[in-house]
C-alpha cells in the first residue's frame, strides 16, 4: 500500500443497535411539528432538506448514517446492502450539494431490501422514477448529474452532522411535509410522552376554538403586553 494514502479511506461499523419497532409504532402518527415541540426545537433538521415528491409520505425509522465525500456513492451503495427492513438511510455530504448521491436504481434497490427512505444534505436525480416507486425521500434538490464512486474518505454507521444535527446509527427519524426530526434513542420513551401531552393539549384548544369562537391563550397574551411598553393606534 502507498503509505502516502489515507490511514482510513473508508471506516464502516458493520453493527449497530437499533430500536424494536414496538418501540416506536405511535410515532407514525406523531407529526413532525408536535415532535420538534416536544424537543423544544432542537434535533429539527434545516428547512433545505425537504421531500422531493408529493403527497409526502410519513416516515419513521431508524437511521443508517453516512458520510460521503461530494458525489459519492460508495458507501451508500454498501448501507443499502447493509440496512435492514424498516431503516432510513441518512447521508450527509458536507460539500456544495451540485452531483447527485441517489438515483432511481438505487431507490429500486432499497424499496426492493425494505429500506424506508432517504433523508440527505445533498442532491438526487432520476425524480419521475423515484416518484413512480414511492420511494420517499428528503433532498435538498435535483440535479441529472450523477454520482461518482470511491472518492475517499466517508464513514457508515458513525456519527454524522445533516442538517445542524448530530445524528446516531440507530437514532429515530421522523419526517414528513414539515421536516425533518431526529429522536434519539435514550430520548424515546421522554418525547413520546411529551408529544402525547402536547397532542391533547392542541386537542383541548381545537375543542375550545371550536366552543366558543374566541382567541386561545387570549389572558397569556394580554398579561404578557401589560408587562411591555406597547402602543396602541387606532
Amino acid at each position: 500500500m502507498n503509505p502516502d494514502r489515507f490511514l482510513n479511506e473508508y471506516r464502516i461499523k458493520t453493527k449497530i443497535s437499533r430500536l424494536n419497532p414496538s418501540t416506536y409504532k405511535e410515532f407514525l402518527n406523531y407529526p413532525t411539528a408536535t415532535v420538534s415541540d416536544a424537543m423544544r426545537g432542537r434535533n429539527t433538521m434545516s428547512q433545505d432538506i425537504k421531500s422531493v415528491w408529493s403527497p409526502v409520505p410519513h416516515l419513521v425509522g431508524s437511521a443508517v448514517t453516512v458520510s460521503a465525500s461530494l458525489g459519492d456513492e460508495l458507501l451508500i451503495l454498501k448501507a443499502i446492502e447493509m440496512a435492514e427492513p424498516g431503516d432510513v438511510i441518512v447521508v450527509a455530504g458536507n460539500a456544495k450539494p451540485y452531483t447527485a448521491y441517489w438515483g432511481g436504481i438505487m431507490s429500486t434497490m432499497a424499496k426492493a431490501r425494505g429500506i424506508k427512505g432517504l433523508v440527505t444534505d445533498g442532491m438526487i436525480r432520476d425524480l419521475s422514477e423515484c416518484e413512480q416507486l414511492q420511494f420517499p425521500i428528503w433532498a435538498t434538490g435535483v440535479t441529472p448529474i450523477g454520482p461518482k464512486t470511491d472518492v475517499p474518505p466517508g464513514e457508515l454507521n458513525l456519527p454524522i452532522s445533516i442538517g445542524q444535527v448530530i445524528v446516531h446509527p440507530g437514532d429515530l427519524v421522523v419526517a414528513d411535509s414539515d421536516g425533518v426530526v431526529v429522536v434519539p434513542q435514550h430520548m424515546l420513551e421522554d418525547i413520546s410522552k411529551a408529544v402525547k401531552a402536547r397532542l391533547k393539549i392542541e386537542d383541548e384548544w381545537i375543542k375550545e376554538i371550536h366552543a366558543t369562537d374566541q382567541m386561545i391563550l387570549k389572558d397569556k397574551i394580554d398579561d404578557l403586553l401589560s408587562k411591555r411598553t406597547v402602543t396602541y393606534l387606532d
